[in-house]
């Protein structure tokens, strides 16, 4: 049987959150959520096996996506984390990237774009 691929999604805005729930969800993926920054790394520590991409806010409560992108790196080096902000700067988008983040998507999310990008990190 075909293991289900588990997408941590970091995000603070409720409607947000569900829409992308529905949407991955929908793609067959299984979907774990936090809200804040403190509770990603907690999530991702104690669930460092299952979780093969995580996908975070940069503009978080408690410990924003730099804080979940350097504490997920430390705890997995080899972790697939997706930073995503409504302002993309080529700086900030290049920062991110020599930082370890896999990519940097910009918000509004584009659904097509958004599965794409998190199915071409994945192994068949």
């Amino acid at each position: 049987m075909k293991k289900k691929h588990t997408i941590l999604v970091v995000e603070d805005e409720d409607v947000l959150i569900e829409l992308l729930r529905g949407a991955l969800d929908h793609e067959g993926f299984t979907v774990m959520t936090v809200q804040d920054g403190a509770d990603a790394i907690k999530m991702y520590a104690s669930n460092v096996a299952n979780i093969d991409v995580v996908l975070t806010d940069m503009g978080l409560p408690s410990r924003g996506g730099w804080e979940v992108l350097a504490e997920v790196r430390k705890i997995n080096p080899a972790a697939k984390v997706i930073c995503a902000s409504g302002f993309l700067e080529n700086s900030i988008r290049e920062e991110m990237i020599a930082a370890g983040a896999v990519e940097f998507i910009q918000k509004p999310y584009v659904y097509a774009e958004l599965v794409s990008l998190i199915r071409s990190l994945l192994p068949e």
